[in-house]
């Protein structure tokens, strides 16, 4: 008889959580939820799970940030209550988040660059709803 232990990795998107500017894909994007849960298997059967990650992805991308218990509990209580977490101080210090990770490794060059190019797509965006606003 062959019992056969190992293990097997399942990861599982939640839901939706919140929208905000992701700086890998260079767009507004919705960040979702996902839990990534490795288990002892015993002959091909889930026995006992070992490792729980919760983790915040982007949707457009492959931009991926951990998250810790504690913000994971938060974000899933706000969401069990409201659709989003959009508007929020939870949303706010998600958004501050994604820019320090995602900036972090980023010279100066490069951070003046995104800037810039933020502040011209903010323009160019404000121009085109100042002539729709004209024309309707």
């Amino acid at each position: 008889m062959w019992i056969v232990f190992g293990w097997d990795k399942e990861q599982k998107v939640l839901g939706e959580v919140a929208t905000a500017y992701c700086y890998d894909c260079r767009r507004e994007s919705e960040w979702l939820v996902s839990r990534e849960s490795e288990w002892v298997t015993f002959s091909a059967i889930r026995v006992f799970r070992f490792i729980c990650k919760h983790r915040l992805h982007c949707g457009g991308c492959t931009a991926v940030f951990p998250l810790t218990n504690a913000e994971f509990k938060e974000i899933d209580s706000h969401m069990r209550r409201n659709d989003s977490i959009n508007g929020t101080d939870l949303h706010a210090d998600l958004v501050e988040r994604i820019e320090t990770e995602q900036l972090a490794n980023k010279t100066p060059l490069q951070l003046k660059f995104i800037r810039e190019s933020m502040e011209a797509q903010r323009q160019y965006q404000s121009a085109i709803e100042a002539q729709n606003e004209r024309d309707a």
